[in-house]
């Protein structure tokens, strides 16, 4: 059984998981029309916590598709799948000037990971990604990791509370030791049970944090309070 009759961009190879949502709220219409204009003081897509999954996802990235104005993508709190990941890795693939990618909550795995990993190999864009709470797992974590080891752009990551476990904290040990552009990475809240792991790869975390994920009140090695800082 497939569901293409419910999907216009539906895509036989992609395995897909749907859920029962009683809304999904697009963005305003205006903003919309923004996208699909390419107006050129859009520098922002946001796109957070609208419940987006499915073909209204796959449907704003096409219009996103070759926008040189959008610095940020904020998709957080979705709940969006391997589908969702995979139709925004497409866009991304377009758009040359984003360098924020916010993927918090959402249940990005399978070959949504694989896509973006792949696409992290050869990036020369992306500073910024929170995958923070999402199903990473350690199949995920080695995903992201593969395509970190040839990533010489991202400085920040957050993959905390991702059910990454020892498997999945030692390639992102390996990565950590032929990537030197990476400066913040965020791994708490996972399952790494080897404590040699843990402080590897929580090695690359200043003591400062950047603004991106900063946040509220002291430091701390636990999950993060906020996805995007305001800026």
């Amino acid at each position: 059984m497939t569901y293409a009759h419910l999907n216009p961009n539906y895509k036989e190879s992609l395995e897909r998981e749907w859920y029962v949502t009683s809304t999904q709220l697009l963005p305003p219409e205006k903003e919309l029309d923004r996208l699909k204009s390419a107006d050129k003081n859009m520098k922002t897509l946001d796109l957070s916590c609208r419940q987006l999954h499915g073909s209204r996802i796959e449907m704003v990235c096409d219009m996103a598709k070759n926008n040189a104005s959008i610095t940020e993508i904020d998709a957080r709190g979705n709940g969006f799948d391997a589908d969702g990941l995979y139709a925004i890795v497409e866009a991304l693939k377009t758009m040359p000037n984003v360098k924020k990618l916010n993927l918090r909550g959402n249940n990005c795995r399978n070959e949504g990971v694989t896509a973006l990993g792949a696409y992290l190999k050869n990036d020369k864009t992306l500073v910024e990604l929170n995958l923070n709470e999402n199903l990473l797992g350690d199949e995920g974590a080695i995903e992201i990791a593969e395509g970190l080891k040839a990533n010489k752009t991202l400085q920040v990551i957050d993959l905390s509370l991702n059910f990454i476990g020892d498997e999945g904290a030692k390639a992102i040990a390996e990565m950590l030791e032929v990537n030197k552009t990476l400066k913040q990475l965020t791994i708490s809240g996972n399952e790494i049970k080897d404590a040699d792991l843990r402080a590897k790869v929580r090695a690359r975390k200043p003591a400062k944090p950047l603004p991106m994920f900063a946040a509220k009140g002291p430091r701390v090695d636990g999950p993060l309070e906020s996805g995007f800082a305001k800026v």
